[in-house]
């Protein structure tokens, strides 16, 4: 099997009632497919008539993820953060328990044969990842601290569905790991923005002045965060 055949696995929409929600709300799960949140006890009725007002955002949504499926089971990564290519290739299963390896720059796998092995071979990569991550970011974060003078506390790198990174108010910098796949200059912006939380913990005039003085050019960098950035992730990394 190559990494664009076609593998056992659908792409859904489904319906989950909360009882936190306090409204509906839709998102996008890749790869799995679009999950509509409903509060708990709302009629069936209401809920099937907002799904066909969003029926638009719903089958684009469900579409963009079906062809984004092919990256579910990889051939090759690419790190932008280093400018590093790996080949995967996959092998068939052993009777031990799933494992990654990697050598001279590439990656062994087991063959997926179904939705269960895809999602184990997306979680071994991610593990791979988090490794890549720490290093890659960790040492952005010392690099740009120092030539900021803007000493912080600790770093932690993770998964993180929704945002790039946080700065809490005992200066500890939180970054997701996902932003190895972004460009250097989107990384530097996200590193240097939590690192000037550290001063401004707000979104004042005087943290956006404090931000555009120690990276000029960071609207624009702003800008292409929020418009391009998604895209360069992979789906086997947001599982």
């Amino acid at each position: 099997m190559t990494a664009t055949e076609e593998v056992d696995f659908t792409v859904e929409l489904w319906r989950r009632e909360s009882k936190k929600a306090r409204s509906i709300s839709i998102r996008s799960l890749p790869p799995y497919g679009v999950e509509i949140v409903v509060p708990k006890g709302l009629s069936h009725k209401t809920v099937t008539r907002i799904v066909k007002q969003n029926s638009q955002y719903i089958n684009q949504k469900l579409c963009d993820i079906k062809n984004r499926n092919f990256d579910i089971k990889p051939s090759h990564i690419f790190i932008p953060a280093t400018s590093e290519a790996i080949n995967v290739i996959y092998c068939h299963p052993s009777m031990e328990n799933s494992a990654l390896t990697e050598a001279n720059g590439t990656i062994i796998l087991d063959d997926p044969k179904e939705r269960v092995s895809l999602v184990t071979n997306s979680k071994l990569l991610q593990q791979w990842l988090q490794g890549k991550a720490v290093s890659i970011l960790g040492k952005a974060v010392e690099t740009i601290s120092n030539k900021l003078n803007i000493p912080y506390n600790k770093i932690k790198i993770g998964s993180r569905k929704s945002i790039w990174g946080s700065c809490s108010y005992k200066k500890n910098i939180n970054l997701n790991r996902n932003l190895v796949f972004l460009e250097p200059s989107l990384i530097d912006y996200v590193v240097t923005h939590e690192l000037c939380h550290i001063h401004e913990m707000n979104h004042s005039k005087q943290f956006w002045s404090l931000l555009n003085e120690s990276l000029p050019g960071s609207k624009k960098l702003q800008k292409q965060l929020k418009s391009d950035a998604n895209k360069s992730i992979p789906s086997w990394a947001l599982i």
